[in-house]
């Protein structure tokens, strides 16, 4: 039990090099549990078992409601047609700083 906490005693005084060491070690075993759990992942998808959604066929199509279609379609067809005359005419108004 002496000899445990002399060991994290050590540890902890300032030693970069070990310390550098633990952090490489720490941060490699995290990349390597990360590829692993992804490659698990990716097998478990590829089999189906995880993330499937199953397809639900609809029977009440909502249709849509033609009236209104067509007067958004002429309220966007009023906006392109004044966006066409404002480019094409010349500018109405005058500068005032001449």
């Amino acid at each position: 039990m002496n000899n445990f906490l002399i060991k994290i005693n050590n540890f902890f005084k300032v030693n970069p090099h070990k310390h550098w060491n633990f952090l490489l070690f720490i941060f490699f075993m995290l990349a390597c549990m990360l590829v692993l759990f992804s490659f698990y992942l990716l097998y478990q998808i590829k089999n189906e078992k995880v993330f499937q959604v199953s397809i639900v066929e609809n029977k009440d199509a909502i249709l849509l409601k033609e009236p209104l279609l067509k007067s958004i379609n002429e309220i966007y067809d009023k906006r392109a047609s004044n966006v066409l005359e404002i480019n094409s005419k010349a500018s109405i108004y005058k500068d005032p700083s001449l």
